[in-house]
């Protein structure tokens, strides 16, 4: 199975400063995480993931995409860092080997908006609302946190359709 990520902006509303939030998923979310060994510390700021989303773009064109996004997501859900500032995303960067400088200045001209904002628009178009989402097969659309059964049964039905034991209507 080849997953790709990619980026999808859930909240471009929030300013550059973030905004104030409150959990209201009541902790499933962060159940179905401990579920799996996962941490998700709750948070009391939303933050604009704007920056956080091309520092990943910046090392994918690096080939340091697959460590930095689990740092950018270690570092969010487990440790203190702040996401939305620039020195905590450069710390993050360098710690996978990447430029800090050159992240700097990527991010100051704005290079991978274009990729940001067509990404969104292309997950609209195919019903993505909400993270984390997932496509399997350009076939199935799966929206929201889930328990792994669903994902298993999801790759079943893929698979009878590749053999051939399902039909397509």
């Amino acid at each position: 199975m080849e997953v790709t990520w990619l980026p999808f902006e859930l909240h471009p509303e929030v300013p550059t400063e973030g905004m104030p939030w409150r959990p209201h998923s009541g902790g499933y979310v962060q159940a179905m995480a401990a579920e799996v060994g996962l941490v998700m510390k709750s948070r009391d700021r939303l933050i604009n993931t704007r920056l956080a989303l091309s520092t990943a773009e910046f090392a994918r064109e690096r080939r340091r995409f697959e460590q930095t996004h689990r740092a950018l997501f270690k570092a969010h859900w487990e440790g203190t860092a702040e996401l939305d500032r620039l020195e905590d995303l450069k710390r993050i960067a360098a710690e996978q080997g990447l430029d800090a400088a050159e992240l700097e200045a990527a991010l100051a001209e704005g290079r991978y908006e274009t990729v940001l904002d067509r990404n969104r628009e292309e997950a609209a178009g195919v019903g993505i609302n909400a993270i984390p989402a997932h496509v399997f097969g350009r076939r199935f659309l799966v929206v929201g946190a889930h328990p792994y059964e669903l994902f298993e049964q999801v790759v079943k039905r893929l698979e009878e359709r590749s053999e051939g034991r399902v039909g397509d209507g």
